[in-house]
């Protein structure tokens, strides 16, 4: 009897069998139930989390001027509409080129049938190395010369004409953790100066303590249509934004997200964004007919983290490369701070 009841025992040890009462069972059973309840942060049973608000933090845009050649137009067209979120709001020319006629905030660009309606709140602004209005570019104005510390080193010493820079010094919203905008940039450079010097660019750059400890750095680049012929920078490592080792550029007629006009018989064919009435649309080749043409990158949308509260300044900036002739310009859109950590990306939307 004694091993029979030693035997016993063993099998209910190995078996994870409780000597308990029954009373200890149910406050057992008791105990998860508490546990899972718990468990749901809003305690409504329906085991969902709570996890606080999502998407972008919306502001009141019903008031603001968003049309117009003022500086306080340009705020409301790209949709900054919260004066406490401004500091200061400035645009200028780095090389003191004439800036008068290159900004303006429209309620489009081109034909009014075309692909580039506004994302956001019915208005727009507009940047460029040359005139800009809602109607079609037509002409080309130069200016000072300067050079591109940003240039890939075999360019390094190409002069850069017509910089252009807007400058938003900014706080954050404290339930901020990243900010996101949409743009379009066009460039008559597409598609005869691909991988060459005119390079025509749009830099956005961030000053910001949580992006590089606050250095100067450039925040929207993609993949090069030819990375081994030409590349802007290649990643280093611990840089923001992109793969170690990896070869990208910014944006302008080298980035991949371009919509191809004719080079290398536009491979991976794609329906190209109507830019109808832009002044910037395709033709074969601009160099035998002499027209004034061009291409586009389609809509793009940058997204970068940032922390709560945090004062950062944003420059976006725009210049022609290697010549003062042939232009370019950009649609800038729906800046929006997001409640949400944001993924440092840029990339096309419809």
């Amino acid at each position: 009897m004694t091993c029979m009841r030693f035997s016993l025992i063993l099998l209910f040890v190995l078996s994870g069998a409780s000597f308990g009462s029954c009373d200890d069972d149910v406050r057992d059973r008791d105990l998860e139930s508490d546990a899972d309840a718990d468990s749901d942060s809003d305690g409504d049973s329906d085991s969902d989390t709570d996890t606080g608000p999502s998407g972008p933090i919306e502001q009141d845009c019903s008031d603001c001027p968003a049309v117009g050649i003022t500086m306080d137009n340009m705020l409301c067209a790209i949709d900054i509409c919260s004066t406490d979120l401004v500091v200061s709001n400035t645009y200028a020319s780095p090389t003191t080129s004439p800036v008068d006629g290159t900004y303006e905030a429209v309620a489009h660009f081109g034909d009014g049938s075309n692909d580039l309606a506004p994302k956001l709140n019915g208005s727009y602004a507009l940047m460029a190395t040359g005139p800009a209005t809602g109607t079609e570019h037509n002409e080309d104005v130069g200016g000072n010369s300067g050079t591109d510390p940003y240039a890939n080193d075999e360019y390094a010493d190409t002069l850069t004409y017509n910089e252009m820079e807007w400058t938003l010094d900014l706080i954050a919203p404290e339930q901020a953790h990243g900010f996101s905008f949409k743009y379009v940039f066009f460039s008559e450079e597409y598609d005869d100066f691909i991988s060459t010097q005119f390079n025509d660019k749009f830099y956005v750059f961030i000053e910001a303590a949580s992006t590089n400890g606050g250095e100067k750095s450039i925040l929207n680049f993609t993949d090069c249509r030819e990375p081994d012929v030409y590349h802007d920078f290649v990643c280093a490592a611990g840089q923001t934004g992109c793969n170690e080792g990896e070869k990208y550029c910014y944006i302008a007629i080298n980035s991949a997200l371009s919509d191809c006009c004719w080079f290398n018989d536009c491979p991976d064919p794609q329906t190209p964004t109507d830019i109808t009435g832009t002044g910037y649309e395709c033709a074969m080749d601009q160099l035998s007919d002499g027209a004034a043409t061009g291409s586009s990158t389609g809509w793009l949308m940058t997204s970068w983290p940032i922390n709560p509260g945090e004062t950062l300044t944003l420059t976006f900036h725009i210049h022609d490369t290697g010549d003062g002739v042939l232009d370019s310009e950009v649609i800038l859109d729906s800046f929006q701070f997001l409640y949400d950590f944001t993924v440092p990306e840029t990339s096309p939307i419809e």
